[in-house]
């Protein structure tokens, strides 16, 4: 159905896990009893939602997982889904982690902390891109682990819109299996 928002170039795996996240998107849509509709890819690689619909996909290996909502209840949706084996090298983690949190996931960087905070991190910048199109890299976000409530506290190193500023605060809930770690956040309206 959305293939051809890919271009000629995408190979046999890419178009298998782009339809795979559509599917999951599809499915989303459903449960807000909507009718099925192609899910365009946006020039930023992101969802283009139907009007009045905010949402995200992702995937990893042969899974996807989409949300989606109200655009009068959220003004972004975020998830991401990661699996945790074999995690981040270390210098990938000195990419993704500011000193704070690579204190938290230590020396190695290939933890399961690694791939959460990195998941935690995909997960806020897909709720907050879409808000006004500002792009965040790893460090304009600081994310601190709640181990009470298996959240972390995402604040804003960046201003990502008029509405999230620099010091704003999301929650970013992990839900860890076995072998991956699902997390998901949101931003309210203005």
């Amino acid at each position: 159905m959305e293939e051809t928002y890919l271009g000629p170039n995408a190979g046999a795996r890419r178009r298998f896990f782009f339809a795979l996240g559509r599917a999951a998107a599809r499915d989303a849509l459903a449960g807000l009893g909507m009718a099925p509709v192609a899910i365009r890819r946006g020039s930023a690689g992101q969802p283009v939602w139907p009007n009045g619909i905010v949402g995200a996909i992702s995937h990893t290996g042969d899974l996807a997982v989409a949300i989606v909502g109200s655009q009068s209840d959220y003004a972004g949706l975020g998830v991401d889904l990661e699996r945790l084996s074999p995690g981040l090298s270390a210098r990938a983690a000195r990419l993704v982690c500011t000193p704070s949190e690579m204190a938290w996931v230590g020396d190695s960087g290939g933890t399961s902390r690694g791939t959460m905070l990195f998941s935690a991190k995909e997960a806020v910048f897909k709720a907050l891109f879409p808000i006004e199109r500002i792009w965040l890299g790893f460090g304009d976000a600081e994310l601190e682990w709640q181990p009470e409530r298996c959240a972390f506290e995402a604040r804003l190193l960046k201003s990502a819109s008029r509405r999230y500023p620099r010091g704003s605060v999301l929650q970013v809930q992990c839900t860890l299996t076995d072998a991956e770690v699902l997390s998901t956040t949101y931003a309210l309206p203005g």
